[in-house]
Formats: C-alpha cells, structure tokens, sequence
C-alpha cells in the first residue's frame, strides 16, 4: 500500500466515522452511534430548533451550514465554479417544521454522499484533493461537535423538567 492509498483510506474512514459512526468496527475519534446520522436521527423539529440563548444558533443552523459546506465541496471536486457563497446566509435557517426537518437531514445525507462518491472516483489524489478531504473532515467534525453539545444540553433541559 502506498502512502497516498494510506491516506485516501484513512480520510473514507473518518468521514464515514463522522457521517455515520461506523458501527462495522473500531471507531478512530467517535464513540460508536455519535456521528451526524445517529446523532440527528432521534431528534424531533422543535429540538432541532432549540437555541441555546435567544436568537442563537441550533442544530438546524449547524445542519443547514453543513449542508452547504459540503455542497460547495462537491462543486469544486466536479471542477465548477462555486458561485457566490454566502457563509452568513447559511445560518438563518435556524426553525425548522417536521417536513423541514427531514428535508434537510436528506439533504446532508445526500451531499455527504456525492462527496464520497467524488473523491472515490479520483484515482490519484494531488494538493487540492487533500486539501477538500483534510477540510471536509475537519469543518464537518468541528460542527458535529457543537451539534453534539446541543442534544447534551437537551437531555439535561428534558432531565430538569422530570
């Protein structure tokens, strides 16, 4: 095995820890049923919709910016131009109704998914690759972390009002 398939295997297994808690064995960073997917899946509208202080951020902000992050990712692996991105409009999406809720956890499956598929289909990685993967991983684990840290503070509200 060379150090560029080295790598390449090791970046599908972080992003598929990330994205989907690879329940098939040993995890590398994650606990087993804690990434995007597992972590979203139980969660209702009103607690995606939860801020943590008035008109803060929620799990459907970080979702959406998500979301989008990955799409511009996908748009740069197929070699177009990304537009004009607008990071800041990525976080005003921060109610979500139940159908909006399941659109929007379709669409980050949906784009992680063509990600995957994208940088499957390179044979050889050079810089660029490298650097979508390293960023991928590391943006799309950053906003897990703070999604994570909504549904802990979720239980301990639910757990208070026992």
């Amino acid at each position: 095995m060379t150090d560029q398939d080295a790598f390449k295997e090791m970046a599908f297994i972080l992003l598929e820890e990330t994205f989907e808690s690879r329940d098939k064995g040993g995890n590398v960073y994650l606990d087993k049923r804690t990434g995007w997917f597992p972590t979203l899946e139980p969660l209702s509208a009103q607690d995606a919709s939860f801020a943590l202080v008035p008109g803060g951020s929620t799990i459907a902000a970080h979702t959406h910016h998500t979301t989008y992050y990955l799409r511009v990712v996908t748009r740069e692996l197929r070699g177009e131009a990304p537009g004009k991105v607008d990071w800041e409009a990525t976080w005003a999406r921060k109610v979500v109704d139940d159908a909006g809720w399941e659109d929007l956890r379709a669409s980050l499956k949906k784009e992680y998914e063509e990600t995957v598929r994208l940088l499957t289909a390179i044979e050889n990685w050079g810089t660029e690759e490298v650097d979508v993967a390293m960023a991928s991983i590391t943006h799309t684990a950053f906003h897990l972390g703070a999604v994570r840290q909504f549904v802990t503070a979720l239980k301990a509200r639910a757990e208070s009002r026992h």
